[in-house]
């Protein structure tokens, strides 16, 4: 992953959500099939004076009691969309960074890995920064995070947003997602320009990261806080971009949390030259 909806092509540095999580699947989550309307988000609490109001999860008990650093024992990301005020203009995507980026190589997690500027991208089979109106995963969406460098190692940056594939049915789901890494192989710099196209951001700062709160304080990573920029609009992308990364499962609590994927665009079983004399 690591947002509604415009034409794109969603949030990461490092891919932290595993295709082999631990996470336990949740009930199935009914999904359904509709085109990517525009949303129109309420007003949310507005940015402070330096920074972002803390993420505060889905509607989590004890939530607003947490530090902004150190290790969170409450799920603080992904937040609702509405309740996460729009980013100043000078937090938007860091274009000039990019604008030169070369071609990325899938790293062992099968995300997709910019190392000449320390970002990495990776993907979601489905929505995890909702709104508090939403009560099911959309047919056919996902969600891309990318994740930069920050000040602070503990505290990276998240941009990211829904995409849907521009043919959308190419994004349904067809089978069992694939778990097979293509370690090594290319993977296209146009990915992470898809973001470009977002018309509006959402803030908020000092999360966590979106594997289950679980599996993130057993593993020693609930002391990653995470600032996330999560795109108001549904990018819609070529979905063969993504087709080198392995697909991440989606956790969004307040859809129940891990449930049945609803984004799962082709894959491509391509074998690195050091699987092949493994």
């Amino acid at each position: 992953m690591f947002v509604h909806r415009i034409v794109l092509p969603a949030l990461g540095l490092i891919s932290f959500v595993s295709c082999h999580s631990g996470t336990e699947p949740a009930p199935h989550t009914p999904t359904t099939e509709a085109s990517p309307p525009a949303l129109k988000l309420a007003s949310a609490a507005p940015a402070e004076a330096e920074g972002y109001p803390m993420c505060h999860g889905q509607h989590v008990s004890g939530a607003t009691s947490v530090a902004r650093s150190g290790p969170a024992q409450v799920q603080l990301s992904p937040a609702f969309l509405d309740e996460m005020p729009e980013c100043r203009v000078a937090d938007g995507l860091p274009a000039a960074l990019i604008a030169h980026v070369n071609d990325g190589n899938i790293n062992a997690k099968g995300d997709c890995e910019y190392p000449d500027i320390g970002v990495s991208c990776h993907y979601h089979s489905g929505a995890e920064f909702v709104t508090s109106r939403e009560d099911h995963q959309v047919l056919g969406q996902g969600e891309l995070h990318c994740i930069f460098p920050g000040d602070d190692p503990k505290s990276p940056r998240v941009f990211g947003g829904h995409v849907m594939c521009r043919d959308h049915r190419q994004g349904e789901p067809h089978g069992e997602a694939p778990h097979d890494v293509n370690t090594g192989a290319s993977c296209p710099a146009a990915l992470l320009h898809q973001l470009e196209s977002c018309h509006g951001l959402r803030c908020c700062d000092d999360g966590t990261l979106t594997n289950s709160i679980g599996e993130l304080a057993a593993n020693g990573r609930n002391d990653i806080r995470p600032d996330f920029r999560i795109c108001d609009d549904t990018l819609e992308v070529d979905c063969e971009l993504l087709a080198n990364l392995t697909v991440h499962p989606a956790n969004s609590p307040a859809l129940g949390g891990v449930g049945q994927p609803a984004f799962l665009p082709p894959h491509h079983a391509v074998h690195s030259a050091a699987s092949k004399h493994q």
